[in-house]
């Protein structure tokens, strides 16, 4: 008879019986063998067991959605009345090659880190900002697209977008109002490939008074991170410049 067909016809435990013995005498031969041999055998079991692990994360990640955002920049728009609202360049990239929603994005405001006082924004429209500069940098019912809904991310790939913020309640809530001093900005997201929303990306601005009486007189106000670049939000406005000329030279 045959070795293979021998071997198919132990029973389960006489194969875990040879294994235990291979283990106890590999840990034989190991502790027989003294510290170096220990110690060059387990270098040799552990390269191609983190070799393994880094090619499951990397398959895992191409499998992934992972949205990232690119913010810093905050433009407070002239409108036809008097409420407060911030419109933020948003520039989402896909780190991962699978598609997913990005479902849902707030923003939190906190004036001199007041935690107690800050306030919850949300996303109520998208600002086409070719026509926002046609009308002059000021917010119309014709630059204005609502209301701001959740959209798909494809795989390794970005897409910008101008967010107009107001208060989460607005319906309920005190208007917006904005005075001197340091303000934080977080932006959190929730898309499909998270149970919470995380927050992604956090900037200070400092808004002066001078930037308060300029937006109160009719004037758009543009608070300019130049730390941070958003070539690609920038160049999606195929060649208008929503940038004041001072801050883009």
């Amino acid at each position: 008879m045959r070795l293979p067909v021998v071997l198919d016809k132990l029973p389960r435990h006489a194969w875990l019986g040879g294994l235990a013995a291979a283990a106890v005498g590999l840990l034989l031969i190991v502790t027989l063998a003294g510290a170096e041999f220990a110690a060059r055998l387990a270098l040799v079991l552990a390269v191609p067991a983190f070799a393994m692990a880094c090619l499951a994360l990397s398959k895992a990640k191409m499998l992934e959605f992972c949205p990232e955002l690119l913010a810093g920049d905050v433009i407070l728009p002239r409108t036809s009345g008097d409420r407060v609202r911030l419109l933020l360049p948003l520039q989402f990239n896909n780190a991962g090659h699978a598609d997913g929603i990005v479902e849902w994005i707030a923003l939190r405001l906190t004036l001199d880190g007041r935690g107690d006082q800050s306030l919850l924004l949300s996303p109520v429209a998208e600002v086409d900002m070719q026509r926002f500069i046609q009308a002059k940098r000021k917010l119309e019912q014709e630059n204005i697209i609502e209301p701001f809904t959740g959209f798909v991310l494809e795989g390794r790939r970005s897409a910008a977008k101008f967010v107009l913020f107001d208060h989460a309640e607005r319906h309920r809530a005190r208007p917006l109002e904005l005075r001197p001093g340091r303000y934080s900005f977080e932006l959190f997201v929730k898309g499909t490939h998270s149970r919470q929303p995380q927050l992604v990306r956090a900037f200070d601005h400092v808004l002066e008074q001078q930037q308060l009486e300029d937006f109160h007189n009719g004037a758009t106000v543009y608070l300019i991170n130049y730390d941070i670049t958003l070539a690609g939000v920038r160049r999606s406005v195929a060649g208008a410049e929503w940038l004041p000329r001072t801050a883009a030279n």
